[in-house]
Order: structure tokens, then C-alpha cells, then sequence
């Protein structure tokens, strides 16, 4: 009896396995990226200094004086002093968005992922 169980078991178990993915690239349709890469980390294509910083957890807004001015930018809550130098990377740009946290309308800020302060890797 246990025979037959087991047997029944590998009949029904084989088979679902044979089609999934499994660790590793081998299984993996042609042309699909390896599963075990990481993205590649955005490009911090943009620099300037910070004018200042606006806590509204988990964000911070920030103001900068890039390459075209000033500039308002939203980014992942990071402790940045006045005068530190930054880079980020593109974002997605919002005219008059209305923050409720902090109840004020920016005339425009751009979302970005992270910032970091320039020298940084």
C-alpha cells in the first residue's frame, strides 16, 4: 500500500516540477534577463546644493540650486544640511502639487528615487 502511494505521490509531483523555474538561469525562457542580476542603480544625472529641506515623513522635500535654478525636489527621507552638495537622479516632475502633510502647494517637484550627496559612490 505504501508503494503505491509513494508511487502516485512521484506520478503527481514530477510533473508540476518539470515546468517551473528553478534557482539558477537553466530554466528560464530565451532571452530573459538572469533572475539573480540586480537592476542597474539609477544614473545621478543631476547636481546642485541644498537651499532647503522640509520634513514630511517618510519624504523630504528638498530645495536645490541645480544647473537650471532652483529647483523642488521629493525624495525617500535622508538628513541633508543646508549648503551639502547632492546628485539625483530623473524624476517624475508635478506642477502645483499640493502636499496634505505639510499643507502647501509647490509650483512644481519632481519625485525621485534617492538622493545622494555628491563624492558619495
Amino acid at each position: 500500500m505504501m508503494r503505491l502511494f509513494t508511487l502516485a505521490l512521484l506520478c503527481v509531483a514530477l510533473p508540476l516540477g518539470a515546468g517551473q523555474a528553478q534557482m539558477g538561469n537553466s530554466t528560464l525562457p530565451p532571452g530573459h534577463p538572469p533572475i539573480d542580476r540586480m537592476p542597474p542603480a539609477p544614473t545621478l544625472s543631476h547636481s546642485g546644493t541644498v537651499l532647503e529641506t522640509l520634513a514630511a515623513p517618510p519624504y523630504v522635500y528638498i530645495r536645490v540650486k541645480g544647473e537650471s535654478g532652483d529647483a523642488w525636489l521629493a525624495a525617500p527621507a535622508v538628513g541633508l544640511a543646508k549648503g551639502t552638495k547632492i546628485r539625483w537622479p530623473d524624476g517624475l516632475a508635478m506642477a502645483n502639487f499640493h502636499s496634505k502633510m505639510l499643507d502647501r502647494t509647490f509650483d512644481s517637484v519632481t519625485f525621485v528615487d534617492s538622493v545622494a550627496v555628491a563624492g558619495d559612490p
